[in-house]
């Protein structure tokens, strides 16, 4: 019995480990074919997805790893940012899209409502006398035009009346009129005039009228009281119409005109806007607060505006223009550059650097005028994109520095027009991979060593830009997409032994080369074709290194159909049709007239530096430019501005007498003669407002560097130059 009992539970074990095996096969397994999931490809760090790991674990700050499935991973730009749909949600994010609007620099301040002055009457009387009856009890009643403000009883008045009233018994014309007229000089109202001589006795005393609707702002008069003529009975002001006085800060004063019309709006009052006119500008700043005040008029015939109520005013010009907006909020401004972020075609979310311009109520609503970096339509993130900015940030790193003159941004486009005095160029480019900007038309500033020579509008030019410290993009290279750096003109004197041309070139503008003889290489030219003696222009391009080469020679003069044809016998092109004339490229500096040939129309002067193109100060004749007068000119020291013709000619194109040297007692500490500067402890100089210091001053060309004196107080002679730099220019031993 015992051995059946074993093997029943024998038996019984082994089903129940064969029937355990069963249900984890088929009922609790998942074999992998059945897997719907998508595959886990990686585990990355929830604040670093840089940190990357095959399976789970901890991130170096602790945190779980968090795994990337299939079709997650991180596209080929890591500054893109790809949400799905629940995430969006989730975060709020909401989109705004760039539009055109008309926009206007207006200027923003805030006031307080006051009574208009003009529509303000003191009352008064004309005689002594005692308030009968009194019409008005407090301030802030209302009275219309017509009603009684009180009566009072005056003597003057009385027997005055007295004597109307014999004169009309008399029926003495003369007399009635003479009395009448005595009356009227007592401030006797016509009408009361009129009552009095109907009476059968004199009149004990007459009624005071309310000369206009309004509101009593102040009451001084009582029953029974005895008032004067220098006494203010009570002031009554109409509020049909408030003046509003506001302040505008000293740097907005030249904004201001008549022409503004200006909106206010108030607390009280939310979502309200009203509009009014400037009615005067007053002629004198606040000496503390270095504003000037402004009064504005107001409509208020609701009666909805009370004086000393406090407003918030915005003065808008005129004249607005059209400009592409976004919401205000929609750009994240850091203390390198300003983005947003932009939401692409695909759905993703990417940072583009922008440009902003005003800021302002544009459209009604709260916006940024977006001078680059956008077109029309763009679609950018209006909430949350703060949030968007993080992760593309720790995407990528770090978002792209702004472009620099090291690594500038470089684009290629059809120059649409160019604006010579104001220096700017509006291009319709191409993409700018640098800057992350697609293809659309933009207008940039031109830094003063940008030449306009060969620059015709409507043709296709090349154009390197920088991002300046002021946050706006300028163009600092800008050249024909011809395949040509800069074109020269000079004379070819020898070819070099290596095959170089031995040649004295006129200055080269676009380069910043003055006049000078050099040897330069050359490249696919057949040097023995050069004309040698004689006047050629010659294109350079800068190769690989960095250096210039010739790739084209040809006589000067000669027009040029094609900048590859380096051969001289080359066939006669069609002349290029005329385009319009370049603006002359304009220079300033110091300098003197020595002499003037008023036949040659040329001047002799000795001029510092142009900085703009590398030139240092020498003594030379220059053309006169055509609208320059010879007889204009005198001799002496002067402010001179060069200009660089279209065809790299230097032209004398104005000159201005020098301004007097200024005059500060000070200490020559040392000199550099090599440097041309001196050491100099000045006293303030009141003239620029320059306190005193102690600072390296350059010397003027023509001075003793060792004559000058040191550790003596002198007087000393300051020059405030175009860029309103200082140069030493004389000295003087002793105060002055």
């Amino acid at each position: 019995m015992r051995g059946r009992y074993l093997a029943l539970a024998t038996l019984l074990v082994a089903a129940a480990f064969l029937g355990g095996i069963a249900l984890e096969r088929f009922q609790l397994g998942v074999p992998e074919s059945a897997s719907t999931g998508p595959n886990i490809l990686y585990w990355v760090a929830p604040m670093d997805p840089n940190f990357r790991r095959d399976g789970p674990g901890k991130s170096p700050m602790g945190m779980d790893l968090i795994p990337v499935y299939e079709g997650e991973e991180a596209g080929g730009d890591p500054a893109e940012v790809k949400l799905s749909g629940t995430e969006i949600n989730a975060i709020g994010v909401r989109t705004a899209v760039a539009r055109m609007e008309q926009v206007a620099r207006s200027i923003e301040t805030v006031g307080f409502v006051r009574y208009n002055e003009h529509l303000t009457s003191h009352i008064h009387t004309r005689v002594e006398g005692w308030i009968e009856r009194l019409g008005v009890r407090a301030i802030g009643d209302r009275v219309a035009k017509g009603d009684v403000l009180f009566t009072i009883y005056a003597p003057e008045v009385t027997v005055a009346s007295s004597e109307l009233l014999r004169a009309i018994r008399r029926n003495d014309s003369l007399e009635i009129e003479i009395t009448r007229k005595k009356l009227r000089n007592f401030g006797v109202p016509e009408r009361e005039i009129d009552r009095m001589s109907t009476l059968d006795a004199a009149a004990d005393g007459f009624n005071v009228f309310a000369p206009r609707d309004g509101v009593v702002t102040a009451l001084e008069a009582a029953d029974g009281m005895f008032l004067k003529p220098d006494v203010r009975a009570m002031t009554i002001s109409d509020l049909s119409e408030v003046w509003l006085l506001v302040d505008v800060f000293e740097r907005d004063i030249g904004r201001l005109s008549s022409r503004k019309t200006a909106t206010a709006q108030f607390e009280h009052l939310p979502g309200r806007v009203f509009e009014g006119t400037i009615d005067y500008i007053y002629p004198e700043l606040d000496r503390t607060t270095r504003t000037l005040p402004i009064r504005l008029s107001f409509d208020n015939a609701e009666g909805v505006l009370r004086p000393n109520m406090y407003g918030q005013v915005k003065l808008v010009p005129e004249n607005t223009r059209e400009a592409l907006t976004v919401p205000m909020e929609s750009v994240i401004r850091t203390g390198r550059a300003e983005r947003v972020i932009l939401k692409q075609a695909d759905g993703t979310f990417k940072p583009r650097l922008v440009t902003t311009g005003l800021n302002d109520s544009f459209g009604g609503g709260r916006r940024t005028e977006i001078v680059q970096g956008l077109a029309p339509g763009d679609e950018v993130v209006a909430s949350a994109q703060f949030l968007i900015d993080s992760e593309s940030a720790l995407n990528a790193g770090l978002l792209r520095m702004a472009p620099t003159r090291e690594e500038p941004a470089t684009g290629k486009g059809t120059l649409v027009r160019l604006d010579g005095g104001r220096r700017i160029a509006e291009i319709a480019h191409d993409a700018i991979a640098g800057l992350d900007w697609p293809a659309m038309t933009t207008r940039f500033a031109l830094t003063a060593d940008v030449s306009f020579d060969r620059l015709e509008t409507g043709k296709v030019v090349k154009f390197s830009a920088v991002r300046g410290a002021d946050g706006l993009l300028a163009v600092h290279e800008l050249r024909p997409d011809d395949g040509v750096d800069a074109v020269g003109t000079g004379i070819v004197k020898a070819i070099t032994s290596d095959g170089k041309l031995s040649l004295s070139h006129d200055p080269i503008p676009e380069l910043g080369w003055p006049a000078m003889e050099m040897d330069m290489p050359v490249r696919g030219v057949e040097t023995a074709s050069v004309p040698l003696d004689q006047p050629v222009s010659f294109d350079l391009v800068k190769d690989d290194s960095g250096t210039f080469v010739i790739t084209g020679v040809r006589p000067a003069g000669m027009e040029q159909a094609d900048r590859e044809q380096t051969k001289m016998d080359s066939p006669t092109a069609e002349p290029e049709p005329e385009s319009e004339p370049t603006p002359m490229r304009l220079m300033q500096t110091d300098g003197t007239i020595n002499a003037v040939d008023a036949a040659s129309r040329t001047a002799n002067i000795t001029h510092g530096p142009l900085k703009e193109i590398g030139m240092p100060g020498m003594t030379m004749d220059f053309p006169l430019a055509k609208d320059l007068s010879a007889e204009s000119l005198v001799a002496g020291p002067v402010q001179v501005t060069i200009g660089i013709a279209p065809n790299g000619q230097m032209v004398l194109a104005a000159a201005t007498p020098a301004k007097p040297p200024m005059k500060v007692i000070g200490t020559i500490n040392s000199v550099n003669a090599q440097a041309r500067t001196a050491n100099i402890t000045h006293g303030p100089l009141a003239d620029i407002g320059m306190p005193g210091m102690t600072m390296d001053f350059p010397v003027a060309e023509g001075i003793d560097m060792g004559a000058l004196p040191l550790q003596a107080e002198i007087e000393i002679l300051l020059r405030q130059n175009p860029d309103f730099s200082l140069t030493l220019t004389g000295v003087s031993e002793g105060r002055s």
